[in-house]
C-alpha cells in the first residue's frame, strides 16, 4: 500500500468515527430536550391538576424517562407545601365558622338605617370621588354552617371575676399564700418576685413597691388586707391617669365619634383582632350606628373570607375589592366610600405583623398618611389589639405600635384563659396607653368595656 493510500485509510476511518459521534450527539441531544419538556410539562401539570409526583413518575416512565431524584424531591416538597397551606387556610376558616354566623332564619336582625341598595342609589355629595363597587359576595363554601338553636338562646355573661380566675390565682393568690405559710415580709423580697412574674412589667414593680414601702409600717406590712389595700390604691391611681375619673357605662363610651369616623385596627397575627373587629361592628350596628369594614388585610389569603363571614353576622357592609392587593389603596378607597356615602364608622382593617418587621410596619404608617388624605384628622382611634396571653411580650408589641403608630387605645383578648391579666396595669403605666376594651370569652356579649374598678377588684380579692 502506498503512502496516498494510507493516508486516505485514515482519514475515511476518522471520517467514519465523526460521523458516529455525531449521530450520537444528535440522538442523545433529541432525548435531553424531549426529557427537558416532558419534566416542565410534568411540573405545570403538577400545579393545576391532582396528580400525585408518584402519578407522575409513572407517566414518565411510560414514555420512557426516569424522573430526575433532584427534580422529584423538589416536586414533593412543593406539592407538600402546597397541601398544607391549604390545609391551613381550611382550618383558620373552620375556626371562624364554628363561632361564626348561623343562617339567616335563626338571627335576630338587626334593622340599620338604610339598605346598600338605597345607600348607593343616592347621589354623591362629593360628585368627584369615584367609589369603588362593594364586593358583598361569599362562596358558599366559605358560609358559616347553621349552629344549633339553643346557641342563639340569651347566654348568661360570664362574671369578670370567673374570666380573670387565673390572672387572680397568679397574682394575689400567690400573694396570701405568702401570709398563709406565716412569712413576715420584713424586706419585702417575696412580695417583689410575685409581682416581677405578675407581667406587670419592671416599671410598674418598682412603683408598687415603692408605694407598700413609703406607705406602710413595719407592722402593717405583716397584714394582708393591708398590703392588698396599698396594692389596690395604687393600681386604681395608676389606671386613672389614662382610664379618667368616671367608669364607664356604656361599649364604647372611650371611643372618638365624628361624622364619619375611621378606626384603624393593628395587630400580630393570632391576637384576636379578626374577630375583635367582628364583634365590635356587630355592637355599634346594635346601637343604631351605619358601618363599613375594610378589608385591609391583602396580605393573608383567607383573611378577607373570615373578614366576611363576621360582616354576615354582624349585618354590616364591607368593602373588599377584587384585585386590588394594595392594602393602602383598599384603605383610601374605602374612607372615601365612607364620607360619600354617610357611614357613621369605618373599620379598616391591617394585615396582622411582628412589631420587629420594619417593612411591614412602614405599611401601615403608609395607610395612616393615605386615610388622613381623605380626612386630615382621621383615624380616629388607631386600637391595637393584644393577645394577654402574651405577657410582657405584649408589652413590648404595644411599645412598638405606639412609637410607630400613635395607638389611642388597647383591645386586651383572651383575659378569659389567661393567668397573665397584669400586662395590662404595665400597659397603663409604662405606656400611658388606655385599655378601651376587653376580651373575656368568645360570645358576642364577651367583648367588654374596660372597667378599672372590676378590673382591680377581681385580680386583688
Amino acid at each position: 500500500m502506498s503512502g496516498f493510500q494510507a493516508v486516505q485509510a485514515i482519514v475515511l476511518v476518522f471520517g467514519i468515527i465523526f460521523l458516529a459521534l455525531l449521530i450520537v450527539m444528535v440522538i442523545g441531544r433529541k432525548r435531553f430536550l424531549r426529557k427537558k419538556s416532558l419534566q416542565q410539562n410534568s411540573l405545570k401539570v403538577l400545579k393545576t391538576s391532582p396528580k400525585s409526583v408518584d402519578q407522575m413518575g409513572q407517566s414518565l416512565q411510560a414514555e420512557g424517562i426516569e424522573l430526575d431524584p433532584i427534580l422529584k424531591n423538589e416536586l414533593i416538597q412543593k406539592q407538600i407545601l402546597k397541601e398544607k397551606n391549604e390545609l391551613n387556610e381550611l382550618k383558620e376558616l373552620k375556626d371562624q365558622k364554628d363561632i361564626s354566623l348561623t343562617a339567616k332564619s335563626h338571627l335576630t336582625l338587626v334593622p340599620t338605617p338604610k339598605t346598600m341598595e338605597q345607600v348607593e342609589s343616592q347621589e354623591s355629595p362629593q360628585g368627584d370621588i369615584a367609589i369603588p363597587q362593594i364586593d358583598r359576595k361569599i362562596d358558599r363554601q366559605e358560609q358559616p354552617e347553621p349552629i344549633h338553636e339553643e346557641l342563639h338562646k340569651k347566654s348568661e355573661i360570664t362574671p369578670l371575676s370567673k374570666a380573670l380566675e387565673g390572672t387572680r390565682q397568679r397574682m394575689w393568690g400567690r400573694l396570701q399564700a405568702l401570709w398563709t405559710t406565716g412569712s413576715k415580709l420584713a424586706d419585702l423580697d417575696e412580695i417583689e418576685e410575685v409581682l416581677y412574674t405578675s407581667d406587670l412589667g419592671p416599671q410598674t414593680v418598682s412603683r408598687l413597691l415603692d408605694s407598700v414601702k413609703q406607705n406602710l409600717s413595719r407592722s402593717e406590712k405583716k397584714d394582708s388586707e393591708v398590703v392588698r389595700s396599698a396594692l389596690r390604691n395604687e393600681i386604681l391611681q395608676i389606671f386613672k391617669k389614662t382610664q379618667g375619673e368616671v367608669e364607664p357605662t356604656e361599649l364604647f363610651e372611650k371611643f372618638q365619634f365624628q361624622k364619619t369616623s375611621v378606626w384603624l385596627v393593628v395587630g400580630v397575627n393570632g391576637a384576636g383582632k379578626t374577630t375583635s373587629i367582628g364583634k365590635i361592628a356587630s355592637q355599634l350596628a346594635q346601637s343604631g350606628k351605619k358601618v363599613l369594614l375594610a378589608a385591609g388585610d391583602t396580605f393573608r389569603a383567607a383573611a378577607g373570607s373570615q373578614l366576611k363571614v363576621w360582616t354576615e353576622r354582624a349585618q354590616v357592609e364591607i368593602f373588599s375589592p377584587e384585585g386590588v392587593t394594595d392594602p393602602s389603596a383598599v384603605a383610601f378607597d374605602a374612607v372615601q366610600r365612607g364620607v360619600a356615602k354617610n357611614y357613621d364608622v369605618v373599620i379598616v382593617d391591617t394585615a396582622g405583623r411582628l412589631h420587629t418587621q420594619h417593612n411591614l410596619m412602614e405599611e401601615i404608617k403608609k395607610m395612616k398618611r393615605v386615610i388622613q388624605k381623605v380626612i386630615p384628622e382621621a383615624p380616629h382611634e388607631i386600637l391595637l389589639v393584644l393577645d394577654s396571653n402574651q405577657g410582657q411580650n405584649a408589652l413590648m408589641q404595644a411599645k412598638e405600635f405606639h412609637k410607630a403608630l400613635g395607638v389611642t387605645g388597647v383591645v386586651l383578648t383572651k383575659l378569659d384563659g389567661s393567668a397573665k391579666g397584669g400586662v395590662a396595669v404595665g400597659v397603663a403605666h409604662e405606656l400611658e396607653l388606655p385599655i378601651k376594651l376587653i376580651g373575656v370569652g368568645e360570645k358576642m356579649e364577651d367583648l367588654r368595656s374596660f372597667s378599672p374598678k372590676n378590673f382591680i377588684d377581681s385580680i386583688l380579692s
